[in-house]
């Protein structure tokens, strides 16, 4: 098959067409390292024309797609077995960064870190940031693209006015919320199931040059939520984050064995953007909140507050972190539930099971995203919950079958699962988490993939 699709497309394109076993191996799985498939062939398109001529011969001849950006999927989304590849990083041109009109049209395989390193000179960013900045704007769009400004600000995808789309049907369609509406909405976090973003038009607002971080330490969750609670509705800081630590105190029962256990800890840093010749006012910040400790005050660029998690990244690759496994397991819960469902987990998550990963919690106003395929609960104010581990291939089946176990609890407390991560959902699962929406989920797919060439597989949409 490889052979074949290389040549027909070759004839079809002016991208590249690669059928070298080297190129196709080092694009056969994500940064999950737990899906591994082999594709027929690797597009490097050098233009939306060419998305759209492959849709079409794909179409023509039943060979499934797959959409690749960074590949930051952990469930094999960016992956296909014999099939057609679209490595859409080829597109990485950014077309225009307007600082006046603050918005930046880019095409899709623009990395994030190449637009804000660019539009920060101009003293304009996105107004939501992903952790990780090297991934692709069309790839966080796909998923929504959540960060530690969209308690403020929602989701990436709520944050951009123009989107250029291929459907599944070979179709190219510019769209926005005037304009393609159902195009417009249908391909925004919902993992190239129905079309390929190619291109983008984004928002833009005016951001100041320095941050001041305080680095805020609770030994009670029930403390650092009430904090977060009131640092979002006084609306003081710019940036919210915050994590589960696990502070190792030995080894207990756990059945027949003995397992690791901890006491944990939760660290929550506030940032605010400021001039050099007028900081913040430290005490307005952090008056009314509760800490069992400050921990430190740090001033940067606001570049680098932006790639402030590069050292982790970089410590994880060196501790061999990065290459392993990574069933990351990310749910959005809602606010009542947050306290109980947390405290459970934690109880009994041994500290090796992360593996040098770490324990995400992300406070956030349940009311900023207007995605309407971005599920999420229907709350006031949601609480997002990380595990990220990095697993051991040998304890990879033991890891699945807890988080799993996890994934199910957090939805039958009402929480929403975030797509970009492990996700092993049968069909009930799939019409629980897009509840009323299934139904048109179902039709958006049968319109604009009838022949479900688009990321086969992962959806599981029934007869």
């Amino acid at each position: 098959m490889a052979t074949n699709l290389a040549v027909d497309l070759r004839a079809l394109i002016a991208g590249q067409v690669l059928d070298d076993p080297a190129a196709r191996a080092d694009r056969s799985s994500d940064f999950g390292r737990m899906i591994h498939r082999l594709p027929g062939v690797v597009v490097r398109p050098a233009s939306t024309q060419d998305v759209a001529t492959v849709i079409g011969y794909a179409r023509k001849n039943a060979v499934a797609v797959a959409l690749r950006g960074e590949a930051h999927t952990q469930s094999g989304q960016a992956t296909v077995a014999d099939g057609i590849l679209i490595d859409l990083t080829s597109l990485d041109r950014i077309l225009e960064i307007d600082p006046s009109g603050l918005s930046a049209d880019c095409q899709a395989g623009v990395k994030w870190e190449t637009l804000v390193r660019q539009s920060i000179q101009q003293a304009v960013v996105p107004p939501v940031l992903t952790n990780n900045l090297g991934v692709t704007i069309g790839g966080t769009l796909s998923v929504a693209g959540l960060g530690v400004a969209s308690f403020r600000y929602g989701a990436q995808g709520d944050n951009v006015t123009e989107l250029e789309v291929v459907t599944g049907t070979g179709d190219v369609v510019v769209c926005s919320e005037v304009k393609a509406r159902e195009v417009f909405d249908a391909v925004r976090s919902t993992l190239g199931q129905f079309g390929v973003i190619t291109r983008a038009r984004l928002k833009l607002r005016r951001c100041k040059p320095k941050t001041r971080t305080y680095f805020l330490l609770y030994d009670d969750l029930g403390a650092v939520m009430r904090d977060a609670q009131a640092v979002i509705e006084r609306d003081r800081v710019d940036y919210l984050e915050s994590t589960c630590v696990p502070c190792p105190q030995g080894f207990r029962s756990a059945g027949a064995i003995k397992e690791a256990f901890a006491a944990w800890f939760f660290p929550l840093q506030l940032t605010v953007e400021f001039d050099p010749q007028s900081p913040p006012d430290d005490a307005q910040v952090l008056q009314g909140l509760a800490p069992y400790r400050r921990t430190h005050v740090e001033d940067q660029e606001t570049f680098g507050f932006a790639a402030r998690l590069e050292p982790l990244f970089a410590l994880w690759k060196r501790i061999g972190n990065w290459a392993m496994p990574h069933p990351w397991t990310e749910t959005i819960i809602p606010w009542g539930a947050a306290h109980p469902f947390i405290s459970q987990v934690l109880a009994s998550l041994p500290p090796t099971a992360l593996g040098g990963g770490h324990v995400l919690l992300w406070p956030c106003r349940g009311t900023v995203s207007r995605i309407p395929y971005f599920m999420y609960p229907p709350t006031p104010l949601v609480m997002g919950f990380g595990i990220l581990p990095g697993v051991p291939p040998d304890v990879l089946p033991q890891a699945r079958q807890r988080l799993n176990m996890v994934s199910d609890m957090s939805m039958a407390v009402g929480a929403k699962r975030y797509l970009s991560g492990f996700i092993e959902f049968d069909r009930p699962r799939w019409k629980q988490h897009f509840g009323p929406r299934w139904d048109e989920i179902r039709r958006l797919k049968k319109t604009y993939d009838p022949d479900g060439i688009l990321n086969p597989g992962f959806i599981d949409y029934g007869p």
